[in-house]
């Protein structure tokens, strides 16, 4: 019987071969050239275009400005098209957020749905509604706070 064979060693020789690709870093010579030796036009020898190339000088920071542009841009599409964004309780609308659960509560809850035929928005919020109706100090400081809404 023939014996089996060693398996191949996966290395940038045989990588190189198949498409004449080089590696992307070049092997880390500082240990065992002197730091003079080394050109440091790249860090830590990566260089993703695959040749060698010196740095341009870097380019002088931008001046800072008060506004950046696509600030003002967005600024100046408001102002053309209309009243600034406001929240959507601001505007007496429905708010909206997202409920994490994990994988069994989201299963039991797409199968209540089916059984019950109503929408998981529509049995979540049934379900808030019981739980804050049973905290009687809840709705006495919604009211509060909506009090204060409309006098700002």
């Amino acid at each position: 019987m023939s014996e089996p064979k060693p398996f191949a060693s996966l290395g940038p020789s045989l990588l190189a071969r198949k498409g004449g690709a080089r590696p992307a870093m070049r092997a880390q010579l500082a240990a065992v050239q002197p730091a003079h030796f080394i050109s440091d036009h790249d860090d830590l020898g990566w260089n993703d275009m695959g040749h060698d190339h010196t740095p341009a000088a870097p380019a002088p920071a931008p001046a800072p400005q008060a506004v950046p542009e696509v600030v003002r841009q967005q600024q100046e599409v408001a102002r053309h098209f209309g009243a600034p964004r406001r929240s959507a309780l601001a505007d007496g609308r429905r708010a909206a957020f997202t409920l994490r659960v994990d994988a069994e509560r989201h299963l039991k809850l797409r199968l209540a749905c089916t059984l019950k035929n109503r929408s998981a928005q529509q049995l979540v919020t049934d379900a808030l509604d019981r739980l804050l109706d049973e905290l009687p100090d809840v709705a006495d400081l919604a009211a509060q706070v909506a009090s204060k809404r409309r006098k700002n």
